[in-house]
């Protein structure tokens, strides 16, 4: 497995290195600067891409817009010392596959990495409340719908599959299953019958 781990103090990023590669069995590359790791990307692929978001000259979304430029199905994990909860819609939203603090334990670091390679994120149910009460739709929540996500919803109401809506929009099937969670959030429901229901009684408004 190889790792990338972009983190603008080179004390945290030789830590991480030292933890991932003896827990792992895995190759770990340790950047500070924003520029020089994206430049390394386009020459390199990573299994695992371990971000920091307050980054000096670049936040964690715009890092994260620009790695999906080059890597379009990287798996790519927030390292955070701070609250992940106004901001995880958003960074969830553009691609990010796991959130983890860096107070949390070893295990619980190593673990996220072995979850995230699988599609699937490890997440306290604290945390998890905090963020649904962070980012709870005010108002018509169809008007926070972006024009990918009405598109996705368009495919769904005529029984398009997520493999099927992926291939049409020349986009992964992965993305397609995050934007289905975005959408759902968004709304406030639990399936694709439901997401489309919602989505029409909305626009009838």
């Amino acid at each position: 497995m190889r790792i990338l781990v972009l983190d603008d103090h080179i004390a945290v990023g030789e830590g991480t290195r030292a933890i991932l590669e003896a827990e792992l069995n895995c190759h770990v590359e340790v950047f500070t600067e924003p520029d020089t790791a994206l430049s390394n990307i386009e020459r390199e692929k990573f299994d695992v891409y371990l971000i920091d978001y307050h980054l000096s000259d670049m936040d964690g979304l715009e890092f994260v817009e620009q790695l999906l430029q080059i890597h379009t199905d990287a798996v790519i994990i927030i390292y955070t010392g701070h609250k992940i909860e106004n901001y995880f819609v958003k960074l969830w939203s553009k691609g990010v596959t796991s959130f983890i603090n860096k107070t949390d334990s070893r295990k619980q670091l190593i673990d996220s990495i072995l979850y995230a390679q699988k599609g699937k994120m490890i997440i306290d149910r604290s945390t998890f409340t905090k963020i649904l009460q962070s980012n709870r739709p005010i108002g018509n929540s169809v008007n926070t719908l972006t024009e990918r996500e009405i598109e996705i919803l368009k495919f769904v109401e005529v029984g398009y599959t997520n493999k099927a809506i992926a291939l049409d929009m020349n986009l992964s099937q992965r993305s397609i299953e995050k934007s289905l969670t975005t959408i759902f959030f968004k709304l406030g429901v639990d399936s694709r019958v439901e997401a489309v229901i919602k989505w029409k009684e909305l626009n009838q408004v």
